[in-house]
């Protein structure tokens, strides 16, 4: 149900292990985890199999008695581990396909202790989560337009917000006793990190000097950060500052200082965190217009969490194209309202949505991680940037300036100047 103006979101109140929670967030975790899976997870262990099999020399199990990885298996687990991978995308049986993927993961750390990581473990981790969720919804539903209501049991999502918890919390402790963090960060300079092209040339070289002149502040900063987050993993009234803090950490982990699955894993991980299931986003439309009907055919498929409802506007001017509601762009025809009666038009409304439905967030970061690298290998070395330019670009249209020069924000009495003059309807 969508939430009460002037009430706290039904999302940020305590939960016991067995009460029932939107269905979609714990499938969009389940989906997302499989991207990650599939572009990280499963070349990096495929890599740990080829290696392993390939040489005649091993540390050995860590665990006694624990099997051999044979030439057969060798060839096997590969395959098996992409097409588990992809059954865990597409939502064929998904709890299966999970747990083997966690099991054979641990496996294969275990078989060798030279191949432990402590990134790759929460990984697993987060498959044995996965594999324990009963949503029932596989991709095909969630690209599917319906009411949202289905629930499930929401004791593996706190299983996942103490993991993360966990984490952070023991990730934090350690720099304190670490020598190289600490108050003074002494080992802070020697931190590797990111190379980029020209585009960021600047702001690499001004992260480096930082690093070199005020290398307490930040070791202090980035510890104040990860206790921030742990005790926000667990304290619902702190998860809107913890989403802010979490989503710019995994930024700034990917793209500034050490690539890698560890940062894909916590925003994966963050998908629990969020609003599923209320509808509490009213988009506007005109069913009578076919760029509202394609807007409303699109956004559909991406309102994985189930945060749109689509609610009436009755016209009363013209629709010719020349003036009227169907002459305009179909971006600019978006009207967009948040639980609290905020309005959003047009680019505004743009901006938003990304926010509201994860398919966009999780493109973008994407092509921002990876873009550079698909520009560099086809000779274009000026443009290798250019996916982070834009992504700095989407992040830089929430500035107050930005937002007064559209024009965007105004109250909803007002937002229905800026498509045409109506009234909104809620059924």
């Amino acid at each position: 149900m969508p939430t009460p103006r002037g009430r706290g979101p039904e999302w940020a109140q305590a939960e016991g292990w067995f009460a029932s929670v939107p269905a979609y967030r714990l499938a969009s975790f389940r989906v997302v985890l499989a991207v990650a899976t599939l572009i990280f997870h499963v070349p990096k262990f495929n890599g740990f199999i080829r290696d392993y099999v390939s040489s005649e020399f091993h540390v050995g199990p860590a665990l006694g008695g624990l099997p051999i990885l044979s030439p057969v298996a060798g060839l096997a687990l590969p395959l098996l581990h992409w097409v588990t991978a992809t059954g865990l995308l597409l939502g064929v049986w998904p709890r299966t396909c999970a747990w083997f993927l966690a099991v054979a993961g641990a496996w294969v750390l275990l078989l060798d202790p030279e191949h432990y990581s402590h990134g790759a473990q929460f990984h697993l981790t987060l498959l044995a989560l996965a594999g324990c969720s009963t949503d029932g919804v596989s991709l095909s539903r969630l690209l599917r337009e319906d009411e949202g209501a289905a629930r499930c049991p929401g004791w593996p999502e706190l299983l996942v917000r103490f993991q993360v918890a966990i984490v952070f919390f023991y990730a934090a402790l350690d720099k304190v006793i670490s020598p190289a963090w600490g108050l003074k960060g002494t080992g802070l300079p020697a931190l590797r990190m990111a190379d980029h092209g020209p585009g960021l040339g600047l702001v690499q070289r001004a992260n480096r000097a930082l690093l070199h002149v005020i290398p307490g502040a930040l070791s202090v900063g980035t510890i104040l950060t990860e206790f921030l987050l742990a005790a926000a993993a667990v304290v619902p009234r702190l998860w809107r500052v913890g989403l802010f803090a979490g989503l710019t950490f995994v930024v700034s982990i990917e793209f500034l200082l050490q690539p890698g699955l560890f940062a894909w894993d916590l925003l994966v991980a963050g998908l629990v965190f969020l609003p599923a299931g209320d509808r509490s986003w009213k988009m506007v439309y005109a069913p009578g217009c076919g760029a509202c009907r394609r807007n409303r055919a699109i956004l559909s498929r991406l309102d994985w969490l189930r945060r749109l409802q689509w609610v009436i506007c009755a016209e009363r001017v013209p629709t010719s194209a020349a003036t009227g509601f169907a002459g305009m762009s179909t971006w600019w025809r978006l009207r967009l309202e948040s639980p609290r009666g905020r309005a959003f038009c047009g680019l505004a409304a743009l901006r938003v949505l990304p926010a509201i439905v994860l398919p966009p967030l999780i493109i973008a970061l994407l092509v921002a991680r990876f873009g550079g690298e698909f520009f560099t290998r086809r000779g274009y070395g000026p443009w290798e940037d250019l996916p982070f330019l834009l992504l700095g670009a989407y992040l830089a249209s929430w500035l107050p300036e930005v937002s007064r020069w559209w024009r965007g924000d105004r109250p909803l009495s007002a937002a229905t100047g800026c498509a045409h003059e109506g009234r909104v309807e809620y059924p």
